[in-house]
């Protein structure tokens, strides 16, 4: 197995055990969940960075860890407003850049490989409804954010 297939493959089983994290332990994320969410980032970003530095094949790493650094930073500028709009409005953020960075990714894979494109696309697109029903969820409700993240993550991570 290639490099790069093993520290994806580590990636997305450490943001499924995140989700689970979450899942198993909800006091945490009924104290602060704004916090849990933007640690959560920050460790997803770190990942994507250590996968850039070590399988230098793609940019695509480092545009994730640039989102998954830049959502997670955000947490620290916007602390004043509302947490549900801003968690809300930073998990959409993140959907969506990181679907611009997986389609641009798609295209070269449609010119292989036609039944991998076919799964990634219907993944990606299971992710941005599930992202966007998360985020409009977690805008409406704010008390039950942790059974939320834990979607969200073991989905991203899936």
């Amino acid at each position: 197995m290639k490099l790069h297939y093993k520290s994806q493959l580590i990636i997305d089983t450490v943001l499924i055990l995140e989700g689970f994290i979450i899942f198993l332990f909800p006091k945490v994320s009924v104290l602060n969940a704004s916090m849990v969410f933007y640690t959560m980032m920050s460790v997803y970003a770190g990942l994507e960075l250590i996968e850039f530095i070590y399988s230098k094949k793609t940019w695509e790493s480092f545009y994730l860890f640039v989102i998954g650094a830049t959502c997670a930073f955000s947490g620290f500028f916007l602390k004043e407003y509302d947490p549900s709009i801003v968690l809300s409005l930073t998990l959409v953020t993140f959907i969506l850049m990181t679907s611009i960075v997986k389609i641009s990714s798609l295209e070269q894979i449609y010119k292989t490989k036609t039944n991998l494109f076919t799964i990634k696309l219907a993944s990606l697109s299971a992710l941005i409804l599930i992202g966007i029903l998360v985020s409009i969820n977690i805008y409406y409700r704010i008390n039950e954010i942790y059974y939320m993240l834990a979607l969200f993550y073991i989905s991203y991570g899936a």
